[in-house]
């Protein structure tokens, strides 16, 4: 009996002795790096000895699964893509009762990479406008038109300094048989109007997958003509300046290119039928518009062929100019199938063409771009027009 006592007295003795745990609530890492895109969801691992929770600073850019718990569990956190280029963070409080600790959500910018060759690319031309709500005119006058570019890459480009290039009238280069022939250049393109995004380097970040829109005018046509698309939240805008017989419209909130080359004196437009091709080039920083054009004047002889054959001969005309392929960043010939001559563009840069419309002036052509295809989560670009576009495509700014 008296050793029974005992020992039942000693097990008391030893329970009463045991501590309950003090409140413990740690994490698998302090901080969370989460990538620009939001593709990854990251699992974070929680050590607890009680019930807790989760607080969060109430930003809506990120989620937390779930928010409360028992022990031992793991959280999910899922956040959006980034749509500014500016790095953002949070801090979550996890609570055990007593015990607290901090989790900081840390989402960060993609690595800056350089302009070269099919890093920025042109994804959509809009050129044909839209008809006037009579059915007779074409609201291409009033530059109803605009071009989109976009990164194509996985990391942060500036479009800073960045040319946009008009190519010379391709219906000067002709199926009709008569025309001005132009030499080819395989080692450049021709252009003679060249525009430039403004900045000093770094004004003008885009992030990947993200585009700028520049609009030949970028007002709100919905809204002024009853038709045709709202370009006045478009990136960038075409200005010629003041011009008492040309007056071209200005809105003061779009930035406006910078003129390098201008080869009209009225207004610059698209050619509303599509002859014409675009290109992006980015020349060397050593380069302004004067000496660019001191260097690189197009030179040589053109041929006027009439009727297929050969008539007369002439020096190029001035105001026309080469960049090199090693400059082209993307270029896009554009054309009418019944009507097409020699791509303008070389095979290196573009070996097709894309457009609107099958026949010269097709009335089907008005409300419809050439659309740059998707391959997987990328712009198809193979330096075929004919193959990375899709013609007579619904304008993406109409969506």
């Amino acid at each position: 009996m008296k050793k029974t006592l005992f020992v039942t007295l000693a097990l008391a003795a030893a329970f009463s002795c045991t501590k309950t745990p003090d409140p413990s609530i740690t994490l698998s890492t302090e901080t969370v790096n989460v990538n620009f895109d939001g593709a990854e969801r990251v699992a974070v691992d929680i050590t607890a000895n009680r019930d807790w929770t989760i607080t969060t600073d109430g930003a809506t850019w990120y989620t937390v699964e779930p928010l409360s718990g028992n022990g031992d569990a793991t959280i999910y956190i899922t956040v959006d893509p980034l749509e500014t280029v500016a790095t953002r963070a949070a801090e979550l409080v996890l609570t055990a009762e007593s015990a607290t600790t901090r989790l900081s959500i840390v989402q960060g910018l993609p690595d800056v990479a350089n302009v070269q060759s099919g890093s920025f690319v042109i994804e959509e031309v809009f050129f044909a406008g839209y008809l006037l709500e009579d059915g007779q005119s074409a609201d291409g006058t009033d530059g109803d038109q605009y071009i989109k570019i976009t990164n194509n890459t996985d990391n942060l480009l500036y479009a800073d300094g960045l040319l946009l290039t008009l190519g010379c009238e391709s219906s000067q280069i002709s199926s009709t048989g008569s025309y001005w022939s132009w030499p080819e250049t395989p080692d450049a393109i021709g252009v003679d109007d060249i525009y430039q995004i403004p900045g000093n380097g770094t004004d003008y970040p885009v992030l990947p997958g993200k585009s700028l829109v520049i609009a030949l005018n970028a007002q709100n046509f919905a809204e002024e003509n009853g038709v045709g698309l709202d370009l006045s939240k478009a990136d960038f805008e075409f200005y010629d300046g003041e011009n008492e017989y040309f007056p071209d419209s200005n809105n003061p909130d779009v930035a406006d290119l910078n003129i390098w080359v201008k080869s009209s004196f009225t207004v610059t437009m698209l050619h509303a039928r599509g002859y014409f091709s675009v290109a992006l080039a980015k020349v060397p920083d050593t380069y302004n518009a004067e000496s660019f054009m001191e260097e690189f004047a197009w030179e040589g002889e053109q041929t006027f062929y009439l009727f297929g054959e050969p008539f007369r001969t002439r020096d190029i005309p001035s105001g026309n100019y080469l960049i090199k392929n090693e400059w082209v960043v993307d270029g896009v010939n554009l054309g009418v199938e019944q009507d097409l001559g020699r791509l303008w563009f070389n095979a290196s840069v573009d070996s097709g063409y894309t457009g609107c419309g099958k026949i010269d002036s097709d009335p089907d052509r008005y409300g419809k771009s050439a659309l740059r295809k998707r391959n997987g989560g990328k712009l198809a670009d193979t330096n075929n027009s004919t193959n990375d576009f899709t013609r007579d495509a619904t304008p993406t700014l109409a969506k």
